[in-house]
């Protein structure tokens, strides 16, 4: 809804599933989330304007789950602008990190270094109907007690061996190598 002289502010196009354009705030992250969070192994149990702003489970063996609490941003650092207590929450899923003084007990999620992988991911799981070999390799890392950032650094490292194109991660964003 445009209202007065007031005109929407859009993102970069993304073209992704149903998603046209770049988020632009919270909202836009809460969406994408929605569409990738079977990509990523979570299962949503709720999603609540409080905080933390979900409570999900994602998936770490077969038949095993482990809850998380997770919050959304735009940018990490919103985070603590918002003044939200870190031992609340295991996960932010945001657009961008850009939080250099994360505690290194939140996981951080950065949808934008992720995105064009998830495409691909996405449509490996509707073809074959089981696990992927990044499913399978992501599951065995959360085991060891690895983080996304962490298990996608060594699934590009895996993959350059293979000579395979390597996922993007948040640590090549825009903090460099920061895990």
């Amino acid at each position: 809804m445009v209202t007065g002289n007031r005109k929407r502010i859009f993102g970069d196009k993304v073209a992704f599933k149903s998603l046209s354009c770049a988020p632009v705030n919270e909202l836009g992250v809460v969406y994408l989330f929605g569409v990738l969070h079977d990509t990523f192994d979570f299962k949503i149990e709720s999603i609540q304007s409080g905080y933390p702003d979900c409570i999900a489970r994602r998936k770490v063996g077969k038949n095993r789950w482990e809850e998380v609490r997770i919050e959304f941003e735009y940018d990490s650092r919103s985070f603590k602008s918002h003044g939200h207590e870190p031992s609340g929450v295991d996960i932010i899923i945001c657009w961008k990190h850009n939080w250099r003084e994360c505690p290194k007990e939140i996981e951080v999620i950065e949808l934008s270094s992720l995105l064009a992988d998830a495409e691909q991911i996405d449509s490996e799981i509707k073809k074959k109907k089981t696990l992927t070999e990044w499913q399978l390799f992501a599951q065995e890392k959360r085991l060891d007690g690895l983080s996304f950032t962490k298990i996608a650094q060594l699934w590009n490292k895996t993959k350059k061996r293979k000579n395979i194109q390597p996922l993007a991660t948040a640590g090549s964003g825009p903090l460099g190598n920061s895990d």
